[in-house]
C-alpha cells in the first residue's frame, strides 16, 4: 500500500478547544507507535531459523516498519499544529518492558492487544477532530490495522499452533483478562478523547472486545485448518510410502 505523503508545514490549525482534547491523547499514541521493534525482530530471526522459515523474520519487519510509518503520520501532523512531541510515558514504557523480558509469542500478544485498543482510538479521534487531514490519517491507520490484525493471528498461530486445544483456550482467556485490563488504564488516560467523540466505557471496551473476539475465532479456526492440512499431508505421505 502507498504511504500517505503527509505535511509537517503549516496547516490548518485546531481550535483551542480541540487542541486541549487531543494533544495530550495523540501524544501518547504516536509514541507509542515508534518503536525500532529491534528486540522483536531477534526473536523473530531466531525463530524463523530454529523452524526452517526465512520469511518470517521479513514479514515481521515488514510489520514494524508500518507501525513506525504511523508514528511518521502523527509526527507531521502534529508538528504542523504545533504540538510538541513526548519521549516518554509511564505506559508505554510498561508495554515497552513487556516486550523486552517476554518471549516472542508473549511479546506479539502484547503486541496485537494494543492493536485491539487502538481500533475503537482512531474511530474515536477520527470523530472527535474537524481535521480533514487528521480523518485521513486515522482511515490509513484503521485499514492498516484491520490487516495488522489478521497478519498478527497467523504470526500467533505459526509460533503457537501446535498446543492442545484446552491450554490454547486457557490461554485465550488469559488474554482476555489481559485486555480487559488494559481497557481500564486507556480509558482511564484517554477518556477526555473518548467522550469528546460520544463514546461511554462500555462502548469502548464493547468494541475492543468485538476486535479481539473475532481475531481469537479467526486465529482459532486457522489452528484447525492447519491441523487439518498437517493431517492430509502425513495421510498422503503414508498412502504413498505403502504403495513403495
Amino acid at each position: 500500500m502507498t504511504a500517505l505523503h503527509v505535511s509537517s508545514n503549516s496547516a490548518v490549525q485546531l481550535a483551542d478547544t480541540e487542541r486541549r482534547t487531543i494533544s495530550h491523547s495523540i501524544q501518547q499514541f504516536q509514541l507509542g507507535e515508534n518503536s525500532s521493534g529491534r528486540h522483536l525482530l531477534e526473536r523473530g530471526q531466531s525463530f524463523g531459523r530454529a523452524v526452517n522459515d526465512p520469511l518470517f523474520a521479513g514479514a515481521l519487519d515488514v510489520f514494524i516498519k508500518e507501525e513506525q510509518q504511523h508514528s511518521r503520520y502523527l509526527a507531521a501532523f502534529m508538528q504542523s499544529q504545533n504540538i510538541p512531541l513526548v519521549h516518554k510515558h509511564w505506559l508505554d514504557t510498561i508495554f515497552r518492558k513487556l516486550r523486552v523480558l517476554a518471549g516472542l509469542e508473549l511479546s506479539l500478544t502484547v503486541l496485537v492487544t494494543a492493536e485491539f485498543i487502538a481500533v475503537p482510538y482512531y474511530r474515536a479521534l477520527r470523530a472527535a477532530t474537524s481535521s480533514p487531514i487528521l480523518k485521513i490519517i486515522c482511515n490509513r491507520i484503521l485499514e492498516d490495522e484491520a490487516n495488522h490484525l489478521k497478519f498478527q493471528a497467523s504470526m500467533l498461530v505459526r509460533v503457537a499452533g501446535g498446543r492442545l486445544e484446552t491450554f490454547q483456550r486457557l490461554l485465550s482467556e488469559l488474554h482476555r483478562i489481559f485486555l480487559l485490563g488494559t481497557i481500564l488504564v486507556v480509558w482511564f488516560e484517554h477518556h477526555i478523547l473518548f467522550k469528546a467523540a460520544g463514546y461511554t466505557f462500555r462502548r469502548f471496551k464493547d468494541e475492543t472486545v468485538a476486535e479481539f473476539s473475532a481475531w481469537d475465532l479467526a486465529r482459532r479456526n486457522w489452528i484447525k485448518q492447519s491441523a487439518i492440512r498437517r493431517e492430509q499431508i502425513i495421510k498422503a505421505y503414508r498412502r504413498a510410502e505403502s504403495k513403495n
